[in-house]
């Protein structure tokens, strides 16, 4: 099969929605799409689809707010550093699959900042609260 970039975004949503079906299937990270966030594709997916469309093409289609979001989920299940591996991992399974050139890169470099600067946010947050606890152990 030959391999072309990441051109259009029906590209865009083929890679999105092959993602999608690898994660919820997943043995590591499903359970938090499918039991704890209980995600909704119907909704979801063209949030997912306008980000990486603007992230590749431009444009400001895309209005979340990604951390503000993985925080929501933090708070019902601790998001950890191998949770992040393994959603790039699939992400770039998902990319690979139909696509190679120079999006194609990009949009895995893009999963892979997307990734690192969340699980850093989670890990200082998590560090924040542990130091005001600390804090406030040592008032009492």
């Amino acid at each position: 099969m030959d391999k072309c970039d990441v051109g259009s975004i029906n590209d865009v949503r083929s890679i999105v929605e092959r993602f999608y079906a690898q994660v919820l299937d997943d043995q590591i990270i499903g359970y938090i799409f499918t039991d704890v966030v209980q995600i909704d594709l119907e909704t979801h997916l063209p949030l997912i689809i306008d980000f990486w469309s603007d992230a590749l093409f431009g444009g400001d289609r895309y209005q979340g707010n990604t951390l503000a979001k993985h925080l929501e989920v933090h708070a019902k299940v601790a998001l950890k550093p191998g949770h992040f591996t393994r959603w790039l991992y699939l992400f770039n399974k998902a990319v690979d699959a139909e696509h190679e050139g120079d999006n194609a890169q990009r949009m895995k470099q893009r999963a892979e900042q997307v990734a690192k600067s969340i699980s850093a946010a989670l890990t200082d947050q998590k560090r924040s609260a542990m130091t005001l606890t600390l804090e406030a152990s040592k008032k009492t």
